[in-house]
């Protein structure tokens, strides 16, 4: 930040008042969403961190994003462009809006929510506080989201536009009980919706008290400021990519109906201190799999985000130096009234990849190889004997372990980072206590493991994979499915670069008490019985370099972890081992080497 507030002394701004505002403006979005985790109701929210704030200014340029699921905080343009395609400017002090259309605010599935408040200070529009999550339901034909087969994007749950839930600080009371009429879990997004409300009105109090001891034309400066920095730092690091055109892609399992594999494909073009990113040769628009360009753009800009410097502020001045092309009608960028259920986790993932493998091979000291995809069945049916007493009814339940999620691809320099998610969400996710899920649902969490031999190999490793099963405890006759719409990886595998193999492929199973097993695919709904068990597993990243450059101690560090099995340090990294006294055999080990490099010469496989 020293450099960013010395470019604001040169613009006229005090640099410690830049520092102060921009740090301030920080913590406060970053602090919507720690009271929101404190009191949500929404399970997806409170336990695995589904959401993400941010401060716009008044023409919907990010200022400030929290550290959060880039899905969330990113997409916030696209969000605001929806709002002013309705309201046109039309916002008053006390004005609360929520919004969810994938057609308007271009943000994702329908149950992430976009909750927007327009930001005051006597009066004066100084932008929009924005945050967006999980919530506990949004309709349709099955709870979550995340169930393929619904034949158009009203089947796939309720589509509210940019919608003034309150008009100058008053609910608009007989249209908010037609929405949560509509909903599952209608007492929870009332809950959460007031919660979020409460926590933006007082970030708004907090940038008040800002104002009036700076200044507001003061605080307009920073803000500027803070989004030219994010310009600035970004241009200078896209500069530094030699003039080209790069090409990535990266494939979704299917999308439920087709049984084809969905392709992602971008054309990166540098110009000096400029990028295009081109996915005209993506393919058509399918079903469920489809991104709003909201998603879009923001998976393109985490891509990127991977192989520039930490420092660059993700913010909308990051944004600027990029042109995007997405055609109508692609994966990409669907036409109404195409399915998205499945976009932020795939085809969103796919982006990332292909942008981040294309980027990567003009920078290849800077490649990340591809992370595992998400993989864990969702949770959802009903416990008949388990009585809700605030309804009378029996408990439904929608919910999922998080468990078998792998870890990230290698980087030059280090090894893929153990158990942190698919790589659309950054690490930002995280898992919640096997105790809640085993509370909540009539399951048993039976294994919670790291598998051996499911890296992707590499001078640098990826990470390694994960397994987990849990056990039906259903009652007979009761509602039990297991939904994986937000599951991918069984077709199309964590890809290496500079080198660096690519990860296995991912496998999910289900396990009869008789021992009779059943193949569980991606994007689909299916019944799971008492006493049967689910199998996981995921893959883990994709390796960097050639595995025969891996150092042999790290080789043998990884077969003592239980990373790496011995015939697999033999066949594939080339190391010799004596497990019986936990050294490497060093000449050995450079003649099992050599011969590998020979085979491979030779073609042998």
């Amino acid at each position: 930040m020293a450099n960013q507030s010395r470019a604001a002394a040169k613009s006229g701004i005090d640099p410690i008042t830049f520092s102060v505002v921009w740090n301030k403006l920080q913590y406060l979005t970053a602090q919507i969403g720690e009271k929101v985790l404190y009191s949500t109701q929404s399970f997806v929210t409170a336990l695995a961190r589904d959401l993400g704030q941010s401060i716009l200014d008044p023409r919907g340029k990010i200022v400030v994003a929290a550290s959060a699921a880039p899905i969330h905080t990113m997409v916030a343009e696209e969000a605001i462009k929806g709002l002013e395609s309705r309201f046109n400017g039309d916002y008053q002090p006390g004005d609360f809006i929520v919004a969810n259309d994938p057609y308007i605010v271009r943000g994702g599935h329908l149950p992430d929510w976009n909750f927007v408040r327009p930001l005051f200070f006597e009066g004066e529009h100084l932008g929009f506080l924005q945050a967006k999550t999980h919530v506990s339901d949004t309709g349709g034909f099955l709870p979550g989201g995340y169930g393929a087969g619904a034949i158009d994007i009203i089947a796939e749950g309720l589509n509210v536009p940019p919608l003034k839930l309150m008009k100058a600080g008053v609910l608009q009371e007989e249209v908010w009980r037609l929405v949560l009429r509509n909903v599952r879990m209608p007492t929870e997004l009332d809950m959460d919706t007031r919660l979020i409300n409460g926590c933006m009105a007082h970030a708004e109090e907090q940038i008040g008290l800002l104002c009036r001891k700076y200044g507001l034309e003061t605080v307009r400066a920073c803000m500027r400021e803070i989004v030219a920095a994010g310009e600035r730092a970004m241009r200078a690091e896209i500069a530094r990519i030699p003039n080209g055109t790069y090409e990535g892609a990266s494939a979704a399992d299917w999308d439920g109906q087709t049984d084809q594999p969905i392709w992602v494909r971008v054309k990166a073009i540098v110009e000096d201190d400029s990028l295009t990113l081109d996915f005209s040769g993506s393919d058509p628009q399918a079903t469920f799999v489809n991104c709003p360009t909201g998603v879009t753009i923001t998976s393109a800009m985490v891509g990127l985000f991977y192989l520039v410097d930490e420092n660059v502020p993700k913010n909308g001045g990051a944004m600027n130096p990029i042109r995007f092309i997405m055609p109508e009608g692609t994966v990409v960028n669907p036409r109404y009234p195409a399915t998205v259920g499945a976009s932020q986790i795939s085809v969103g993932t796919q982006i990332v990849e292909a942008c981040m493998l294309a980027i990567g091979k003009a920078l290849p000291d800077r490649a990340m190889a591809a992370w595992s995809k998400h993989l864990c069945p969702i949770n959802i049916g009903t416990m008949p004997d388990v009585i809700d007493p605030r309804t009378g009814h029996p408990r439904n339940y929608f919910t999922e372990t998080f468990g078998s999620d792998g870890g990230s691809g290698a980087v030059k320099g280090h090894d893929g980072w153990l158990g942190v998610g698919f790589q659309s969400a950054c690490a930002n996710l995280v898992r919640p206590n096997v105790e809640f899920f085993e509370a909540s649902c009539p399951y048993l969490v039976t294994h919670y493991e790291v598998l051996t031999d499911w890296e992707g190999a590499g001078e640098f490793r990826g990470s390694p994979g994960s397994y987990v099963r849990f056990v039906a405890r259903t009652q007979p006759g009761a509602m039990s499915l297991l939904m994986t719409g937000n599951s991918d990886g069984q077709r199309c595998p964590p890809a290496g670069v500079a080198g660096g193999l690519d990860g296995p492929l991912a496998q999910m199973t289900i396990t009869a008490p008789d021992g009779q097993q059943r193949v569980l695919r991606t994007f689909v709904t299916q019944p799971i019985f008492p006493g049967e068990a689910c199998d996981t597993r995921n893959a883990g990243g994709g390796g960097w370099g050639d595995p025969l450059d891996r150092e042999p101690q790290r080789v043998l560090k990884d077969v003592r972890d239980g990373f790496v099995s011995e015939d697999r340090a033999r066949d594939v990294y080339g190391v010799i081992l004596s497990t019986r006294d936990w050294v490497v055999d060093d000449p050995a080990t450079r003649r099992q080497r050599a011969g590998l490099r020979s085979r491979r010469s030779a073609g042998a496989p």
